[in-house]
């Protein structure tokens, strides 16, 4: 089985409609935030993969499903680990559940481009090999 990384979101008032549901459009911000937390934990500093303007690594797809509502107050377990590799880009999967009950998945593409010339680019093997441990196991999900 591989690695998932875990961490936690806690839903502040501010983040909610006046209908006291999560506004939808803050899971991107959510999931991008663990993701940062991820790199860390996948052998990056911060500065190392934000930092760097050899290669630049841009969203290039986003996705979401919500399954139950997001209740101020409440904290959230996500799970983090990567779906799928492709030659110039790979895909991201963050699992948010409260109480064993899943209330969203995210789905990430991040595009792997070269700085300087603005194109896409192959996956760097050193960062392909930091973040295989999370490949998501076939059937076991994160």
């Amino acid at each position: 089985m591989n690695k998932v990384f875990h961490t936690k979101k806690t839903i502040t008032f501010r983040e909610a409609d006046p209908a006291g549901i999560m506004f939808f459009g803050n899971i991107f911000g959510f999931a991008h935030d663990a993701f940062e937390q991820f790199i860390v934990e996948a052998g990056y500093t911060w500065n190392e993969w934000f930092g760097s303007r050899e290669l630049l690594i841009p969203l290039r797809h986003t996705e979401s499903n919500f399954l139950a509502p997001f209740v101020p107050g409440e904290t959230y377990d996500v799970q983090v680990c990567v779906a799928s590799f492709g030659e110039t880009s790979f895909k991201m999967k963050y699992v948010f559940s409260h109480n064993d009950k899943t209330n969203a998945v995210v789905t990430m593409v991040h595009a792997v481009i070269d700085g300087k010339t603005k194109q896409k680019t192959a996956l760097p093997s050193l960062m392909k090999s930091r973040l295989e441990p999370y490949l998501e196991s076939t059937g076991q999900g994160c």
